[in-house]
């Protein structure tokens, strides 16, 4: 769903993707670069921001059908399966992720949606153990910015968990209610 105040989101409906209009639009041929014609014909494939071209498919009947961006398919989705970690997301796309997001519902069979979550859990797994490093983190191939937002996020949260640990001055005790229960188990057992 569209976070109307969000600049990353504003960002990410931006994004083009490849569409293929289904009927013929008077007066549209601006929007293909490489018409001569004042009409855009059935049939014409043209990169569109996806805000456009998600208003455009949801019209009674559709006037486009949205394609995969190639970053999103069979190709690009089996070297993403196969090692993540290796992939620099930078370079695929700075918005990965949410653009994905938007393109899920466009991908019938689901394989975009399980590619993106098989994907995050992967390099999720590389950022969360390079953040207790402060030193590994320039190492990672580039990330995309939903990563590079975690990351910072990770840092931070083991540089305070490392102080709150290192003070001291606040010891982990078992509760009291957690302690009467065991008391009370124990006795109950013995009583068997």
């Amino acid at each position: 769903m569209a976070n109307y105040l969000s600049i990353t989101d504003i960002l990410v409906t931006n994004e083009k993707v490849p569409c293929k209009f289904l009927h013929d639009l008077p007066k549209m041929g601006f929007m293909d670069p490489s018409a001569t014609e004042d009409d855009l014909k059935a049939g014409t494939n043209v990169e569109i921001p996806i805000w456009l071209a998600e208003s455009l498919h949801a019209r009674r009947p559709p006037l486009v059908s949205v394609e995969l961006p190639k970053i999103y398919k069979e190709t690009y989705r089996e070297i993403l399966n196969a090692d993540a970690c290796t992939v620099d997301m930078h370079k695929l796309g700075q918005y990965f992720y949410e653009l994905g997001c938007y393109i899920a519902k466009y991908d019938i069979k689901g394989e975009v949606a399980t590619t993106l979550m098989d994907t995050f859990k992967q390099r999720f797994r590389m950022i969360l153990s390079a953040s207790v490093s402060t030193d590994s983190i320039t190492a990672l191939q580039p990330l995309s910015t939903s990563e590079r937002d975690r990351t910072a996020g990770a840092v931070v949260t083991e540089k305070a968990l490392s102080g709150w640990l290192k003070r001291g001055d606040c010891p982990l005790t078992t509760a009291t209610m957690v302690a009467n229960h065991r008391k009370r188990k124990r006795a109950e057992m013995e009583m068997l």
